[in-house]
């Protein structure tokens, strides 16, 4: 049987919540060689480990394989391309962190640039939307 998860006074069960998406391309820049998406895991599950030492804290993602479309004005014309891409989703959770929607965003970001710079990305697309969230746990 699952009920809504309870955990130190806290209830599974947020209404409007907040959720994050995060865009990354694996290609380096726009012409460079396409990363692969463990080096990314790793590269996430790493800072994870580093933030946990040093007291802090870490937003989970769930990460599914995508491809971008986009074109570009080349010295030679128009330029269209793809590009493997990681859609990296996350939604504040009501059970952990003490995080106000403004804190948790900005972790969010830090997270956004992180990977930007460690892949090599001219950008990195960052949106936010409010969903109702339920946390089921085993009774």
């Amino acid at each position: 049987m699952y009920r809504i998860a309870q955990e130190e006074g806290r209830v599974g069960h947020v209404e409007d919540n907040l959720r994050a998406q995060i865009v990354l391309g694996l290609k380096k820049g726009y012409g460079g060689v396409v990363q692969e998406k463990e080096e990314a895991l790793t590269f996430l599950t790493d800072s994870y480990k580093e933030s946990l030492k040093a007291g802090g804290n870490y937003i989970p993602f769930v990460i599914t394989d995508a491809v971008v479309t986009y074109a570009f004005r080349g010295d030679e014309g128009p330029v269209a391309e793809h590009e493997p891409s990681l859609v990296l989703t996350a939604d504040k959770s009501p059970l952990y962190g003490d995080e106000s929607d403004e804190e948790w965003q900005i972790l969010v970001e830090e997270y956004a640039v992180a990977l930007a710079t460690r892949f090599d990305q001219y950008r990195v697309y960052v949106s936010y939307t409010r969903a109702e969230r339920k946390i089921f746990q085993r009774s």
